[in-house]
């Protein structure tokens, strides 16, 4: 029998907070800002790690990282003050939701805790909790930040559910020993590994709320927890 949903945790970017454009230039600013020249789109998504930190390191290498890291944050603040953030579809009525059904809710995210709360206020989203990249020694896609998440809320990984979009994600929830709910992914199923579920994007029925987050109809990619 399954155990009901006491706790739904979000991965950020692409997930709550659709970013990617504020992402990409501020990347480009960053890498510009230390003498790398502004990379392409294609250097770019290839950049891309389970980590803001291990982004910017695979795009500036390491011996620039700090000042890249700098620059990306004044990039950041300055984008977000003219331009915020938007949710994901369907982002604002599914915690919506969740409290109405007296489920908690937090955020884990590959983002420094500084960049991570910039974008949760330019969008307007309230989280009661977000556990960053800097908050734990082995970030994203190891487990730890996933477990420490589940410990500030007090609930147990079988009564929790993880919502990312991208393999990272489901290897970090499935690692934490949480049932792991993947929407929008790009990449192949086959990709998400053991005990993830495929969904479209948000917004999930109601009712996923109590039911652990599995559409009607949908089954696991393998695995079922």
């Amino acid at each position: 029998m399954r155990r009901p949903v006491r706790a739904v945790v979000f991965d950020l970017d692409g997930t709550l907070v659709d970013s990617w454009r504020t992402h990409a230039h501020c990347l480009r600013f960053a890498a510009a800002a230390v003498g790398v020249g502004r990379p392409s789109a294609v250097r770019l998504f290839g950049a891309q790690r389970p980590t803001e930190t291990g982004t910017l390191r695979e795009l500036v290498g390491p011996d620039q990282l700090v000042p890249a890291r700098q620059a990306y944050e004044e990039a950041l603040r300055a984008a977000l003050a003219t331009d915020p953030v938007s949710p994901m579809p369907g982002a604002v009525a599914v915690l919506a939701g969740l409290r109405r059904h007296g489920v908690a809710a937090g955020v884990c995210t590959g983002r420094s805790r500084l960049t991570a709360q910039a974008l949760l206020d330019s969008c307007g989203l309230a989280v009661p909790l977000t556990v960053a990249s800097d908050d734990v020694a082995r970030p994203k896609p190891e487990p730890d930040a996933l477990v420490l998440a589940l410990a500030r809320l007090s609930v147990d990984a079988p009564d929790a559910v993880f919502v990312g979009d991208s393999a990272w994600d489901a290897a970090q929830g499935t690692a934490a020993g949480v049932r792991t709910v993947v929407v929008g992914a790009s990449g192949p199923p086959a990709a998400l590994g053991e005990g993830a579920w495929l969904l479209d994007p948000l917004p999930l029925p109601e009712e996923s709320a109590e039911r652990g987050g599995a559409r009607a109809g949908r089954a696991p990619l393998r695995g079922e927890r």
